[in-house]
């Protein structure tokens, strides 16, 4: 009796050593892990990856799907150039092309600011920023939870865009736009998704596959203006942003910081 009284003794002992060992390092972990970093910070990373492009000129084959459809799939090439921080000029080598370019802004913004008013632009709620899971990768979430609501996903690891997804405008049904990056290679100091899947509600869904990427080189095509998200070109050609979109953006970043002062 008195030996197994001694050895539940020990274990107790044991056991409130071993307890008193991890808890310093299992609060380490979680802090780590429940850190959220200021929205304006994650951004400013992300950013950090496509700072260096300036210009980039992408040569792309791309692969039209229909889940619905039973019929064969279709294939276009396209030649696409673009400057930073929202330019562009494309031309279809072959077929039809995407008109919506609006996603492309975010992987040559230079600055927080910049991605920041183009979030608020897709109707991303800025002021909801947590980690979650997407594909078994741990990202930062910016926006709201649900697959109706706009939302970017950016990898915790290198801070790199997965996920975006946005709302087309009213006169096209509502319907979500999702964006996925994929297949990210080095270039030129930064980052770019050589594989990005763009797709409407459940209808249709274009696999682009990046064949030639040339950075920072001269463009003598004439630019226009990316339009708003899910918008055709108006044709405008490249002029400066306007100068109330530089005043809301400036009122969101000032109650976000509050927010976090709080």
């Amino acid at each position: 009796m008195a030996r197994t009284l001694r050895s539940r003794k020990v274990f107790k002992l044991y056991f409130l050593a071993l307890l008193i060992t991890l808890f310093p390092v299992c609060m380490v972990a979680g802090n780590a892990l429940a850190y959220i970093m200021p929205i304006e910070q994650l951004v400013g990373f992300m950013a950090a990856n496509f700072s260096n492009f300036k210009t980039l000129v992408v040569f792309q084959t791309t692969h039209l799907i229909n889940p619905r459809s039973q019929g064969p799939e279709s294939v276009f090439q396209e030649r696409i150039w673009l400057k930073s921080p929202g330019f562009y000029c494309s031309e279809p080598v072959d077929g039809r092309h995407n008109p919506d370019m609006s996603f492309r802004r975010l992987l040559m913004a230079g600055d927080s600011r910049t991605i920041l008013a183009l979030l608020s632009e897709m109707a991303v709620n800025l002021g909801s920023v947590t980690f979650t899971r997407f594909d078994g990768v741990i990202v930062y979430r910016i926006g709201d939870t649900g697959i109706e609501n706009p939302k970017l996903l950016i990898e915790k690891e290198r801070f790199l865009p997965l996920l975006l997804s946005y709302r087309r405008p009213a006169n096209s049904g509502e319907k979500m736009v999702t964006v996925r990056f994929e297949e990210y290679r080095k270039i030129e100091k930064g980052w770019y998704p050589y594989k990005i899947v763009y797709s409407v509600g459940h209808d249709t869904e274009e696999h682009c596959s990046i064949e030639d990427l040339q950075v920072n080189i001269p463009i003598e095509q004439t630019l226009s203006i990316i339009p708003g998200p899910g918008v055709r070109s108006a044709g405008g050609t490249e002029t400066k942003p306007k100068p109330e979109e530089g005043k809301r953006l400036k009122e969101v970043i000032e109650a976000l910081k509050k927010k976090y002062r709080e």
